[in-house]
């Protein structure tokens, strides 16, 4: 409930931002009173166009949100098992900038009681510098029960290089309204300067220049989503801190009396700090359908960067890989009727898991017990379906 109350401060964060002028709305609003007059010569085309781009930049500035619930099947090395998901997303953007809150649940009921196994927690903040180059700033929460992960935190900021291959969807038709704007904006601005003297010009050249960044900053964000194929690179450096606890089974020894029993044993914390690299590919076979791959590659970038366990010394790094498919039932609809089915596959990796001390298995051997297992799972791997409604 804590990290849900966490969201939930945040969106009000991103709610109670004062509204930014837009661009686009304020050109169109000084523009429409002069088009039975000195604008009467535009063409229809430039009305509906920049129509297009005030609706475009209004839907990237507002707050937006995602509601998903769904099913999810477990499989670690050691037990497997059924359980629901949720979670919520939030995402305000004024392209080219975005900030976006996640926050995922896996709900398991053990024993009577509701539980929770898997949560994720990310807030990010976006900044595309270009076509091809994005910067970003991240903090993220993770929990993991089959990885014996209790918290994990990580805070961080990076960069993204990656570029884009032919598209799908009205490419053409959307090309066609940004320059049908671009067109006309000469005559617009010659009509803007032959107002009168002593009589307010309805728009502004610095207004005109606006709208000029404006579009381009959309026609970016038009070419990523509708592009077909997107390759890139993503890498960053970010600071981790780690708390795990091992739950076991303590048996007594040989010659000792009494009965197995479970225990958990937390483990000291850990501070680390790692370089990710990222890979990402995105495709889109048809307009409706999405499917996205994410490997993180996490290696530590101070010592001890290898550790001596069961006799071999291991990179103390992590391979995440995160495999998405969407499937757009319902899109670019009013209020909750935008519905996407949504089909995951995960799987974290830690080469160097989780592990008892030398000290606490010593401890637990003079007291004449013994544990089952002194290493945490290295593999979580999981499959969810879950439908999501968007507004």
């Amino acid at each position: 409930m804590r990290r849900l109350l966490v969201t939930l401060c945040a969106t009000a964060v991103l709610a109670a931002r004062p509204s930014e002028a837009q661009t686009a709305a304020a050109v169109e609003r000084a523009l429409l009173p002069l088009k039975p007059g000195v604008l009467a010569g535009l063409p229809d085309t430039f009305w509906g166009g920049l129509a297009f781009v005030r609706a475009e930049e209004d839907r990237q500035r507002s707050l937006r949100a995602d509601i998903t619930f769904g099913l999810t099947g477990d499989e670690t090395d050691s037990r497997s098992l059924f359980r629901l998901n949720t979670g919520i997303a939030l995402a305000r953007a004024a392209f080219p900038s975005e900030v976006t809150v996640v926050n995922r649940l896996a709900l398991l009921l053990r024993d009577g009681e509701v539980q929770e196994d898997v949560t994720n927690l990310q807030i990010s903040y976006d900044y595309h510098a270009g076509r091809h180059l994005e910067y970003f700033a991240f903090a993220e929460r993770f929990a993991d029960n089959f990885l014996s992960i209790q918290q994990r935190y990580e805070v961080g900021f990076g960069l993204r290089a990656g570029v884009t291959l032919g598209h799908v969807g009205p490419w053409q038709e959307t090309e066609a309204r940004f320059a049908a704007v671009a067109r006309q904006l000469p005559a617009v601005a010659a009509a803007a300067a032959a107002v009168p003297a002593g009589v307010p010009p309805p728009v502004t050249p610095a207004d005109l220049d606006r709208l000029t960044t404006t579009m381009g900053f959309l026609r970016d964000s038009f070419r990523e989503r509708q592009a077909r194929l997107f390759v890139g690179l993503a890498t960053s450096v970010f600071a981790e801190v780690e708390r795990a606890e091992l739950d076991l089974l303590a048996t007594p020894l040989p010659g000792a009396d009494g009965a197995a029993t479970r225990v958990k044993i937390p483990l000291p914390g850990t501070h680390r700090y790692r370089v990710s690299l990222r890979p990402t590919l995105r495709v889109r076979p048809t307009r409706d359908v999405l499917i996205t791959v994410l490997p993180y590659y996490k290696l530590p970038l101070d010592g001890p960067r290898r550790v001596l366990r069961d006799g071999e010394r291991r990179l103390d790094y992590r391979r995440d890989l995160l495999t998405e498919m969407v499937w757009a039932i319902r899109q670019d609809q009013a209020g909750l009727e935008n519905v996407d089915l949504v089909a995951t596959l995960s799987h974290f990796y830690d080469n160097l898991p989780p592990a008892l001390g030398p000290s606490a298995l010593a401890d637990a051997a003079a007291s004449g017990r013994g544990y089952t297992r002194t290493v945490a799972d290295e593999s979580h791997r999981f499959a969810t379906i879950s439908l999501r409604l968007r507004w």
